[in-house]
């Protein structure tokens, strides 16, 4: 009845408000009447109360995405605070209906305004209700089946349903055609008791929570926040540290379709991801002084803008959707999770260079660690981390070589990042004779190892040669190809498109194979007639400074040598005490030896060694030895010689010299013999010892002369042919060190054969023995015992050395010692 009652107000009062009648008008009764019996007869759906909230969420969610978050708060904390009732859903729908975009027209100050109201509606009375609805009709108490149009609430039937039938529906509960009386025959009453358990935990739940401070923000909210900071921009859920610009969590929020922890694990990756993106931001703030890591650092902010403009679409498809989407805050860490990935990867390579020791540390560490990087990526099929990580590589790799592009066309280090560069200026101001060796060395690390990226490494040792030669072409006053050409020649690096357009056609390259391939091609491109160019400029000079040694130092021409040596004897023998003129012997030597074909005679020099002058009767052996014949060869050629003094040649010198002195003072004394008398026995037969001694030795003096001439001719000619095949100084150094050391061997001037060397000294000196014994033996002074003497020292020496040259030729010696070995085993005579 109060529910008649309450009808039968509200349409007189819609009626006043929809005609203006005042109430005691004519017309307001009948059509009063109308109307509420409209309203009782019509049927009526009702509203879907799920649908209304799902209507009112996605209005908070929209207030948020247009930035009217107070509207949101305020319209949320209203709603939970609503009363529960049956018809919640209606008034809540009505509003839905008039509300008209409430994010521009409403007001959250607005809200201040409202006041509830003073005046407590009045209660109605029997009178009211029993006039407006008359209790008069006959079937008013006639039992009535509730259905679909009843009037009773849901409590009403719980209530009909547990009690007893009456007798005017007994008849009709069990009709096997009335389903509704069947269907609450068969309904069980839920026990509210049960869940009392759980809305007592809930509401503990939802104090903790209030007590530490925990706050419900919806999906949408949340990833506003989520992708601000990920743009490195303050957030009021995450904070920044200032000085390592790490992201923590700051407010405890959750949501309302995910649970608290769920909520903050997902967070707690977001902070991670965002801790290491504002690492990369700092390390790009910062100022290198390098120029391969600023080109690391542009390539890096490449792709941190292309990271920025994704985050920026994942932002447009919450603000303004193209198409229906789910906000779903693990959804969104998933997809961020792939696009910041190879951007963390570098985080931690770049992390990781900078924790290493600053002085174990190469100036590449950086490079070389995404060399590694990018080849395990391409192995591993990452095509997203290999992208990023060989962009980053190759931009550095390509600035590097740029510096040493210049160092390989102009000769001369890099002025920035020089004390980087694996090429240092050891000497600025060495001679011109070491200027090859001794201007220029590679720069090490602690570890030995060149200062170069670790691609670079085999390629180091040809781009150091290469500058070397452009430096020493300047020096020769010649300039190169590239130069006498104006420089029209453009070399540039190999860059990521190519190297990516290899790949996408030979997939199963690996990248340090192209890397390699592409390095060596890019330098036969630079100068491929430097090599070329020193060897045509020093190969002429070259050959004309061995021919010139061979005619000054080794006999080549035996008649120049007898020129000078038979003055410098009668020189000795005629002026025993001044006989060591430098001056006067430098005259002999460049007008004797001096006038061999390709000799130049200004370049040859006699110097003679200080020391105590011991002057005997004949002390040429013993003064010899302090004759240093010098030839000046240019400054080039010392750079392959390594040696402006030759030491080897000049000890050559002094052997032959030594030989033809001997063979001298044994020349005259065949012609002494016709002055004796043909009656002494005793001393014929001294006589006969002495002229067999003298055989055995010219023999000997005579087969070490051949030995000279000819070691020296064969190893002449072997050097003149690899000379002449040699590619670049550095080969033509190894080449003539080996020479040197095998012409050394030969002849027998090295220390290992030291004591063979005194050997073949000491029988020299057995040849001036013999000349000193000679007159005294046809003066008679002299018995024949004395030349016996030195006979025996002869066969005695003379076997030492030849089992010497012997052993040495079997232990793997020069095969001109074997050679030598095999002719002294001839006595003789």
């Amino acid at each position: 009845m109060a529910h008649a009652a309450t009808i039968g107000n509200l349409t007189e009062r819609l009626i006043g408000s929809i005609t203006g009648l005042p109430s005691d008008h004519s017309l307001v009764g009948s059509l009063k009447d109308r109307a509420v019996k409209q309203l009782k007869d019509s049927s009526r759906g009702r509203t879907n109360p799920f649908e209304i909230n799902e209507r009112f969420s996605g209005l908070i969610e929209k207030f948020g995405v247009l930035n009217r978050d107070d509207l949101g708060e305020a319209l949320e904390s209203r709603l939970d605070l609503l009363p529960k009732t049956r018809w919640t859903p209606e008034f809540l729908s009505l509003l839905l209906q008039l509300t008209d975009r409430p994010w521009e027209h409403s007001r959250v100050e607005s809200l201040g305004q409202l006041r509830r109201s003073s005046i407590q509606p009045a209660e109605p009375t029997w009178e009211e209700i029993v006039a407006d609805d008359p209790l008069t009709d006959d079937d008013i108490w006639d039992d009535v089946e509730r259905g679909y149009h009843s009037s009773g609430d849901d409590v009403a039937v719980d209530d009909d349903s547990n009690s007893e039938p009456t007798t005017s529906t007994q008849a009709t509960s069990y009709n096997e055609e009335d389903f509704a009386g069947l269907a609450r025959l068969h309904i069980v009453q839920s026990d509210a008791t049960l869940l009392h358990g759980v809305r007592s935990a809930r509401q503990a739940l939802s104090k903790e929570w209030s007590s530490n401070g925990l706050k419900v923000h919806s999906e949408l909210t949340v990833i506003r926040e989520v992708l601000s900071m990920l743009h490195g921009l303050p957030t009021y859920i995450f904070d920044l540290n200032p000085v390592n610009s790490a992201v923590g969590i700051t407010k405890r929020v959750t949501t309302t379709t995910a649970s608290s922890i769920v909520v903050h694990d997902v967070l707690v990756q977001f902070a991670e991801i965002g801790t290491r993106l504002n690492f990369i931001r700092q390390w790009l703030l910062g100022k290198q002084s390098k120029t391969h890591l600023q080109s690391v650092q542009a390539a890096l902010q490449q792709s941190m803008t292309l990271l920025d403009s994704h985050i920026v679409d994942l932002e447009r498809r919450y603000a303004q959707p193209q198409y229906d989407c789910i906000v779903s805050l693990v959804d969104l860490r998933r997809e961020v999770e792939a696009l910041a990935r190879p951007t963390t990867r570098l985080s931690e390579i770049i992390a990781r260079n900078i924790s290493a020791g600053v002085g174990e540390m190469s100036p590449f560490a950086l490079l070389d660690l995404l060399y590694e990087e990018s080849c395990i990526a391409q192995m591993a099929g990452d095509e997203e981390l290999f992208a990023v990580v060989a962009r980053a590589l190759l931009a550095g790799l390509r600035t590097y070589l740029r510096s040493v592009l210049d160092w390989s066309l102009s000769g001369t280090p890099p002025s920035k990042d020089g004390e980087d560069f694996f090429v240092c200026e050891r000497k600025r101001d060495c001679e011109l004779g070491e200027v090859w060796h001794e201007q220029f060395a590679l720069r090490l690390l602690p570890d030995g190892s060149v200062c170069a990226p670790g691609i670079m490494q085999p390629f180091v040792e040809r781009l150091y040669r290469m500058g070397k030669s452009r430096a020493f072409i300047k020096l020769l006053g010649q300039q190169s190809e590239d130069e006498t050409a104006g420089s029209t020649i453009e070399h540039e690096a190999p860059d990521f498109v190519s190297i990516t357009r290899c790949l996408e056609s030979s997939p199963l390259i690996s990248l340090g194979d192209l890397l390699r391939a592409s390095l060596a091609d890019w330098m036969a491109t630079l100068s491929p007639a430097t090599d070329l160019s020193i060897k045509r400029l020093l190969l002429d000079g070259l050959l004309r400074t061995v021919k010139a040694l061979d005619y000054v130092f080794l006999g080549r021409d035996g008649t120049l040598l007898q020129a000078f040596a038979e003055p410098l004897i009668e020189r000795m023998q005629r002026l025993p005490e001044t006989w060591d003129d430098r001056f006067l012997l430098t005259r002999l030597a460049q007008s004797t030896l001096g006038t061999a074909p390709g000799v130049d005679a200004h370049c040859i020099n006699v110097g003679i060694t200080s020391g105590s002058k011991v002057f005997t009767s004949r002390p040429f052996l013993q003064q010899l030895d302090r004759l240093k014949l010098t030839y000046a060869i240019p400054w080039p050629v010392q750079n392959v010689t390594r040696s402006k003094d030759l030491p080897t040649y000049t000890a050559a010198f002094s052997l032959l010299l030594q030989v033809d002195f001997a063979a001298h003072l044994l020349r005259p004394q065949l012609f002494d013999i016709r002055e004796l008398e043909s009656g002494c026995r005793d001393l014929a037969r001294g006589l006969q010892t002495a002229l067999s001694l003298r055989t055995r030795l010219l023999w000997f003096l005579d087969a070490l002369r051949a030995h000279i001439a000819t070691t020296a001719a064969t190893l002449n000619h072997e050097l003149r042919v690899q000379l002449q095949a040699a590619e670049g100084i550095d080969a033509m150094g190894e080449i003539w060190a080996n020479l040197d050391k095998r012409l050394k061997s030969s002849l027998m001037l090295s220390t290992s054969l030291t004591p063979i060397q005194s050997a073949i000294t000491d029988i020299l000196r057995l040849c001036e023995s013999l000349a000193d014994v000679w007159p005294l033996l046809l003066n008679g002074a002299a018995s024949s015992e004395a030349v016996m003497g030195v006979l025996e020292d002869f066969n005695k020496t003379l076997s030492f050395v030849s089992a010497g040259l012997r052993g040495v030729s079997r232990a793997g010696g020069e095969a001109m010692l074997e050679a030598l070995a095999e002719s002294l085993q001839y006595r003789g005579g």
